[in-house]
């Protein structure tokens, strides 16, 4: 297998950047110059701050790799925003991913004393970073006390449509996301991804996954799943061959301090996966194919 050529032709739709509370290993123009043509696209995530407001346009028109803008719904950018997601739409050149809440969901902070885990942080770093406690943490929901969608979550995906943005689930219950991804459907939305639903915190059943799927969602399996939180490749590539390859994506999920760059991470994923009987059109399907499917401007 050529990895090489192959990560030339992937995007990685989720790699972490700084600045951030949480110490990251690239900021974006850092990023950029590290994987200069080792893959075709990145798309950026930053838990407290849109992206586009990183780097100036020539940085985010450069051809390798080009660079998919995004916001996440936390406490730090408004919650459930509109206003963050046209700003960062309005000035981006390609379709913005719009991440659910990471940090400050219920189904996140549950069981969490501090408001980042520990295992993001580098052990000599974290004596540095002023951790709120998790009790103190205003959760968010997508449901109203009547357990509907609530009017504002709505207007984020009425939004979000308007401007071909790509829904990715966060940090939300599985119970919450199947809900999101069918009313995002019925309205309209095609362009979905189910954020690590192995996440132990997550933990998505299958058939919850499969269902979601036939909708046209795409289940995203992250190579930070083994490398910290050491979930078993056996255990990733079981769901592979249950969802389909045509239904999933692959992604690093990269940034931290302590991690490898996005194309190594992958590079080893990829070396993971075929260990386990993942086959060279499959990794392809899901590095390549699929990632190019959402980012289509319509």
């Amino acid at each position: 297998m050529n990895y090489k050529k192959i990560l030339q032709q992937s995007i990685d739709l989720h790699v972490h950047i700084g600045p951030e509370i949480i110490p990251r290993k690239f900021t974006l123009p850092e990023l950029l110059k590290s994987e200069k043509n080792k893959l075709k696209g990145i798309a950026v995530k930053n838990h407290f701050f849109p992206t586009v407001a990183m780097g100036n346009e020539k940085i985010f028109n450069q051809k390798n790799p080009f660079v998919i803008n995004s916001v996440t719904l936390n406490n730090y950018l408004g919650g459930f925003n509109t206003d963050i997601i046209r700003a960062s739409a309005e000035l981006s050149s390609r379709p913005i991913i719009v991440w659910f809440p990471t940090l400050h969901t219920n189904c996140f902070l549950k069981g969490e004393k501090f408001e980042i885990p520990k295992e993001w942080i580098a052990s000599k770093l974290r004596k540095k970073i002023k951790l709120r406690l998790a009790q103190n943490i205003k959760k968010l929901t997508i449901f109203d006390k009547s357990g509907k969608i609530k009017k504002e979550v709505k207007k984020i995906l009425e939004t979000m449509k308007q401007y071909n943005a790509i829904l990715a689930t966060g940090h939300l219950s599985w119970q919450e996301s199947q809900k999101l991804i069918k009313y995002a459907v019925k309205i309209g939305l095609r362009k979905i991804i189910i954020t690590h639903p192995v996440y132990t915190k997550i933990n998505m059943p299958i058939e919850i996954q499969k269902e979601l799927a036939n909708l046209g969602a795409y289940i995203e399996h992250c190579f930070s799943m083994y490398l910290i939180d050491k979930i078993a490749i056996k255990k990733i590539v079981k769901q592979i061959k249950e969802v389909g390859s045509e239904n999933c994506i692959l992604s690093s999920d990269i940034g931290q301090t302590f991690s490898p760059k996005p194309s190594e991470a992958l590079k080893k994923f990829i070396q993971l996966l075929k260990k386990e009987g993942i086959i060279e059109k499959e990794i392809k399907k899901m590095l390549v194919v699929n990632p190019n499917q959402l980012i289509k401007q319509r």
